[in-house]
């Protein structure tokens, strides 16, 4: 039986990962994944404007046990700790991804 076109992309990604992912720290336990560019944007506190960055960590599904990371949890990256602010999960992409900010 041919593979599907998700256990394709999923193959494909798994190689891509483990060619540029990094460690990422969740509940004790290193996983890969790709972490874009942060994305700036300036939030309205009191006393003017503070700058504040939002990262996309990109991880398979199929790495992650079951349950995966939820929000208000937190993970490490290169030493730093981020705090899981939202998640994609869409049915049709083996990528989980995580957006988080600092903690």
């Amino acid at each position: 039986m041919p593979a599907s076109r998700y256990d394709e992309l999923d193959a494909d990604l798994a190689a891509i990962i483990d060619e540029v992912g990094i460690d990422v720290i969740w509940n004790d336990a290193p996983y890969k994944a790709v972490v874009a560019d942060p994305r700036v944007e300036l939030d309205l506190q009191t006393g003017g404007f503070m700058p504040e960055a939002d990262f996309q960590v990109k991880i398979r599904k199929a790495e992650l046990p079951d349950p995966g990371p939820r929000m208000r949890q937190t993970v490490v990256i290169r030493g730093e700790t981020y705090a899981i602010k939202g998640l994609t999960d869409r049915p049709t992409s083996p990528l989980l991804i995580l957006h988080v900010a600092r903690a």
